[in-house]
């Protein structure tokens, strides 16, 4: 199960004794994904996958835009799920620095 922890801008599913997530940021209405970290033992399988739908999902359904400032989310993944595409923002990039972190 994921679950949204919106107090600390991530999105959690466990794995076990260890835990996978995607850090974001926010700005207005768009969300920064700058990193997912999956666990050495569940890397290669469902479990970003799974995560990110979900956060792209979450994003859809609640009005926001995406910027994929990870490079595994703005290249393989979305070379894989090209319909999540209309939900990236090409604007302003990468602000997962900032206060709003």
């Amino acid at each position: 199960m994921i679950e949204h922890d919106k107090v600390h801008h991530r999105f959690v599913r466990q794995c076990g004794k260890y835990e996978a997530s995607l850090m974001y940021a926010v700005k207005g209405d768009i969300l920064d994904f700058y990193h997912i970290y999956t666990p050495d033992p569940y890397r290669g399988g469902i479990i970003s996958t799974s995560i990110l739908k979900h956060a792209f999902d979450y994003a859809r359904d609640n009005g926001y835009r995406v910027v994929p400032s990870c490079s595994y989310i703005a290249g393989p993944f979305l070379e894989r799920f090209p319909e999540y595409k209309e939900l990236v923002d090409d604007g302003e990039f990468p602000f997962a620095n900032n206060e709003n972190q």
